[in-house]
C-alpha cells in the first residue's frame, strides 16, 4: 500500500484558521502530528475528501456514465483511454491514493487521545466521513487494506481484507458514530457539546444532521448489496431490520453541502468542481473546452425533432434492447449543456460532432457544460452565464455538493421499489412513486429548471418514468435514469457504480471500444504493486470485465 506516513499528512494538512479552511498548502513546520488536535484536522479532511469526489471521481463518472464525450473539435482523441477501456494500474490511480489519504486524516481524529472528552463530536463526524470514503474503495476495487491500514510508519505494507468484511466494519463504524451522537445528545460528554460548530464545514456541528446522513450512507451501502444472496444477503436483511428497529430509517431531506471558504483568491481555493471542469481563479479555462455533451445525453434529453436521426432504428438506445430514446423536451437540458445553434453532441469514440439538429453540420463546437452545472439553484444570481475574463470566475466561491437531496430521494425510491421483491426493504416504509417524483422535482430545482408537465409526460413512458402499470425492470431503469441526470454535477461516479451493479440505466458503449461493457472494477494502482507487492492481489484486464472472485462482493 502507498506509504501513508504522518509526513504525507503534513504535506496535505496545515493548521487552518477559522476563516480560511481551504488553506491546505504544505507547511510541515506548522503542524506537529503528535500534538495536533481534531479541530486542526477535521475541516481539512472534509475539504480534501470533497476535492477527490469533485475531480477524478467526477471525471470518471461523467465519462463512464456516458454523460460527456470529448471535444473533438479542439482536441485529438480526447479521453481515448476511457472510451477504449484501456484500464491499467495507472488508470485513475489517484482515486485510490487520495481516498486512502483522506480516510487516514479522519482516522487521526478517531484515534486522538481525548482524555477530557472534548472532541466526541469530531470523532463521530470523522467516523462517518471515513465510511463515506472507504465505501468507494470497496465499490471500485473490491478487497483492500483496512484492519492494518492507517498505521503510518508502524505498518507500511498492510494486508488486504475481504471486501465484504470491510463493509461490515464500515457498518460498525456507523453504529459507533450514531451511538456517540446519542450519548452527546444525552449530556454524557458536556465538554464536547457544540465544540465542532466552527470546524465542521458540512453541517456546522449539527449532530442530528450527521446522524441522518449516516442513515443515508447506510441505505446506499445496503442498496449496493441488493442482489447479494447467502451470508451477505442475510446480513443485509438484518441490517435493514436493525435500521427500522432503531429508528434509523429517516434520511436526508436537504442537500449535503460543503463550504470551507471557496473563493477566487487563489487557484487552490476555487471550488474544485469549478476548477477541474471549468476555470481558474481568473476565469481562464482549465479543462472547460475538453468536455462536450455526449451524443447519448443529447438524445436522452431532446425530442426526435431536435436530433439528426438517419433512420428510426437509430432511436434505439442499445441495439437489440427494444428501448428507444424517450422523445421528450427535458427542461433540464439547457441547464446542463449549452446550445450553440441547437444542442450538439459527440458520441463517445466519434472523431467528429455527430449529433445535432436536422439540417446542421459536423463543423462548429459541440455543446459544453452550461452554467447551472456549476451554479445550482443560481447561487450567484448570475443565472446560466458562464464566467469570462471580464466577469472573473463568478462560480469560484460556490458551495460544493457532497450529496444532493435528489440523490437521497432516488435512493429511497430504489429501496421502496425493491420492497416489492424483498420484504426487508419494504419494512423501511418508503413509497417508490412519491420518492421518484420528489427526486425529479428536486433535480429540476437544482438545475433551476421549470418542470411544467414533464413529470406527467415522463411517467407515461416506460423506462424513463415511474408508473404502477410498468414492469419491475422498466421502473428500475426509470429510477436510475432520472438519478443519472440529477447527480451529474455532484456525484457522477454513483451512476457508473449503479450501472455496474444493476445494469440500469441503459448505456451504449463507445464506438471505439472492443468491449461489450465497462469494467466492473478498477485495477489497483501501480503504487501498490511497487510498495505493497507481497499483499496486493494480481488483477488484470481479464479480471475486470467479468464477474469473478475479484469483483466487488456485491456483484458476485
Amino acid at each position: 500500500m502507498k506509504k501513508i506516513k504522518i509526513a504525507l499528512f503534513l504535506l496535505s494538512v496545515s493548521l487552518i484558521s477559522c476563516n480560511d479552511y481551504t488553506d491546505l498548502g504544505p507547511n510541515p513546520n506548522q503542524l506537529n502530528a503528535d500534538l495536533a488536535t481534531p479541530d486542526q484536522y477535521l475541516s481539512a479532511a472534509q475539504t480534501l475528501s470533497y476535492s477527490t469526489q469533485a475531480s477524478t471521481m467526477e471525471r470518471l463518472g461523467l465519462l463512464f456514465s456516458n454523460a460527456c464525450g470529448g471535444n473533438v473539435q479542439s482536441y485529438a482523441a480526447p479521453f481515448n483511454d476511457e472510451f477504449s477501456m484501456n484500464v491499467t494500474s495507472i488508470f485513475y490511480k489517484s482515486i485510490w491514493e487520495n481516498l486512502y489519504l483522506r480516510a487516514g486524516v479522519y482516522q487521526k481524529v478517531i484515534d486522538y487521545n481525548d482524555v477530557n472528552s472534548e472532541y466526541k463530536e469530531f470523532k463521530a463526524i470523522a467516523m462517518i466521513g471515513k465510511v463515506y470514503d472507504m465505501e468507494y474503495i470497496v465499490d471500485l476495487y473490491g478487497d483492500a487494506p483496512y484492519t492494518e491500514a492507517f498505521k503510518g510508519i508502524n505498518n507500511i505494507t498492510p494486508k488486504y481484507d475481504d471486501d465484504f468484511e470491510i463493509y461490515k466494519k464500515l457498518f460498525t463504524e456507523l453504529d459507533n458514530a450514531r451511538a456517540l451522537i446519542d450519548d452527546i445528545a444525552a449530556g454524557t460528554y458536556p465538554n464536547s457539546t457544540a465544540k465542532s460548530n466552527s470546524y465542521d464545514m458540512i453541517f456546522g456541528g449539527s449532530m442530528a444532521s450527521w446522524k441522518t446522513f449516516a442513515n443515508t450512507i447506510e441505505l446506499k451501502m445496503l442498496l449496493r448489496m441488493s442482489k447479494c444472496t447467502g451470508a451477505a444477503g442475510t446480513y443485509r436483511d438484518q441490517r435493514l431490520a436493525s435500521m427500522v428497529a432503531n429508528g434509523n430509517n429517516n434520511f436526508i431531506s436537504t442537500d449535503v453541502t460543503i463550504q470551507p471558504g471557496f473563493s477566487d483568491s487563489r487557484n487552490d481555493t476555487v471550488n474544485p468542481l469549478v476548477y477541474n471542469f471549468g476555470w481558474d481563479m481568473n476565469a481562464n479555462p482549465t479543462n472547460y473546452n475538453v468536455y462536450a455533451a455526449s451524443g447519448h445525453f443529447i438524445k436522452c434529453l431532446n425530442p426526435y425533432t431536435n436530433v439528426n436521426y438517419a433512420s428510426a432504428s437509430e432511436q434505439e438506445i442499445v441495439a437489440g434492447s427494444g428501448i428507444n430514446y424517450p422523445n421528450v423536451n427535458d427542461p433540464r437540458r439547457l441547464s446542463i449543456f449549452t446550445s450553440p445553434n441547437g444542442q450538439r453532441g459527440v458520441t463517445q469514440g466519434s472523431v467528429f460532432v455527430d449529433v445535432f439538429k436536422p439540417g446542421g453540420s459536423t463543423t462548429g463546437q459541440p455543446s459544453k457544460l452550461a452554467g447551472y452545472f456549476f451554479n445550482p439553484y443560481n447561487q450567484t444570481g448570475t443565472g446560466a452565464t458562464n464566467p469570462t475574463l471580464s466577469t472573473g470566475n463568478i462560480f469560484a466561491g460556490n458551495k460544493g455538493y457532497v450529496m444532493t437531496v435528489a440523490e437521497s430521494y432516488f435512493l429511497q425510491a430504489e429501496a421502496a421499489h425493491l420492497g416489492s421483491v424483498n420484504p426487508s426493504f419494504a419494512a423501511l416504509g418508503l413509497n417508490a412513486a412519491s420518492s421518484f417524483a420528489a427526486g425529479v422535482n428536486a433535480s429540476m430545482s437544482f438545475y433551476n429548471a421549470t418542470p411544467g408537465t414533464y413529470l406527467t409526460t415522463i411517467n407515461a413512458k416506460p423506462n424513463f418514468g415511474y408508473n404502477s402499470t410498468f414492469t419491475f425492470s422498466e421502473n428500475y431503469n426509470a429510477i436510475m435514469y432520472q438519478k443519472w441526470i440529477a447527480i451529474l454535477p455532484s456525484n457522477a461516479i454513483e451512476s457508473y457504480i449503479d450501472n455496474t451493479r444493476t445494469g440500469y440505466p441503459l448505456n451504449p458503449m463507445p464506438k471505439n471500444s472492443s468491449y461489450t461493457k465497462r469494467p466492473n472494477r478498477l485495477i489497483y494502482p501501480s503504487s501498490e504493486y511497487i510498495s505493497n507487492s507481497a499483499n496486493v492481489p494480481n488483477v488484470g484486464l481479464g479480471d475486470i470485465f467479468s464477474v469473478n472472485s475479484k469483483s466487488p462482493f456485491w456483484l458476485q
